[in-house]
């Protein structure tokens, strides 16, 4: 799909980014039992930027799993959304102040814009208002100020906030009576119970590229087990301190080589290519039965979108087997549409018969 030189190249000029990326995937598969999927989909997320999104039942670590990675990002302090010593005493309790580079929120249908964005200062407006005094928003702190942003049941927004998500997510903007603002995002995490079905929520739907399923972990001896160990340890013992701090810096170096290669021909597609024609054929197989099976309507934004991620899985194969000649693979890199690409959840009849194609069976 891309030439190996190149690949090659942006590895090694990446190499200490890729080794955050493993450190990450190996302190949180320490952590959580049984994620190993999610937590493969968010390191994913992380090179590339794209908006991922956790589906599955209450009490299955969600929103634990996100204040972890922030928390290895070096954002938060023991995956908490304050930091460590900004606290105050006020009126006999003691005051937590919210760190600006993480952003998390619990939407229901009655949650305001100005929740996530800040309310407006209507006491300095009243207090000024003889000096023709403006409105102006208490904004410190809020979402457009975060580098990672976590929205907890993200598709209970109202249609205010849903717009106001698409100019966030796809132009890195926030727009403010008129005035349009770039935002320091980094990448977006949502998550909810259900995937939406109502046609009014696909929009913002489709934005989220990555998109996991998480379950309870099945009745039987082993697992359970290794749940509650898992957990007690998670709930109960002090983590030790593993923070990668320079990490979303070096995510977002590394998006910035990728599109500078892109721009100058070295990172591109070769159609001349037998091996790329191959991908493509394997690749349309796999949509074309998505889309008659109903698995997802495969939109021409999450095909192009997904070649970057199909890029970094191959990088972060690399990385993890310590080799300098990373390759995209049919078999491997390709699968993980099928792992995370798709509008619905499959069963494992239906993996099975979708990943029979990386290997041209139909």
């Amino acid at each position: 799909m891309f030439s190996k030189k190149a690949l090659a190249e942006l590895l090694d000029k990446h190499s200490e980014f890729f080794k955050d990326l493993v450190a990450a995937k190996t302190h949180l598969n320490g952590r959580f039992f049984g994620l190993s999927e999610e937590i493969h989909c968010l390191v994913l997320a992380v090179a590339s930027g794209e908006s991922m999104l956790l589906i599955g039942p209450p009490g299955t670590a969600k929103s634990r799993l996100i204040r972890a990675f922030t928390h290895f990002a070096g954002l938060i302090g023991k995956d908490d959304i304050v930091s460590p010593g900004k606290a105050e005493k006020s009126q006999g309790l003691t005051k937590l102040k919210r760190e600006d580079r993480y952003f998390e929120y619990l939407l229901t249908p009655f949650t305001e814009p100005n929740e996530l964005f800040g309310y407006f200062d209507i006491g300095k407006l009243m207090s000024e208002q003889k000096a023709g005094g403006k409105l102006e928003r208490l904004h410190q702190g809020m979402m457009q100020h975060a580098e990672v942003v976590f929205l907890d049941e993200v598709f209970n927004a109202s249609s205010a906030i849903l717009n106001s998500l698409l100019t966030f997510v796809n132009e890195r903007k926030f727009h403010d009576r008129g005035d349009s603002y770039a935002v320091k995002l980094s990448c977006l995490f949502g998550a909810t119970n259900y995937p939406p079905r109502k046609p009014e929520l696909m929009a913002i739907y489709d934005r989220f590229l990555l998109r996991s399923w998480v379950d309870n972990a099945r009745a039987r001896t082993t697992e359970f087990g290794e749940l509650l160990q898992a957990g007690w340890k998670e709930t109960n013992a002090a983590e030790a301190e593993v923070t990668r701090p320079q990490l979303l810096n070096r995510a977002e170096a590394f998006q910035r080589d990728v599109r500078a290669m892109s721009a100058d021909g070295r990172l591109a597609f070769d159609l001349q290519d037998d091996a790329v024609n191959l991908m493509m054929a394997r690749l349309a197989d796999i949509a074309a039965q998505a889309r008659r099976e109903h698995f997802s309507l495969v939109s021409n934004r999450r095909l192009v979108r997904f070649s970057k991620i199909f890029l970094i899985n191959a990088l972060l194969r690399a990385a993890e087997a310590d080799k300098s000649a990373p390759e995209i693979t049919v078999h491997e890199d390709l699968a993980v549409f099928i792992r995370f690409g798709l509008d619905r959840e499959i069963d494992p009849q239906q993996r099975n018969s979708l990943e029979s194609l990386l290997v041209g069976k139909k």
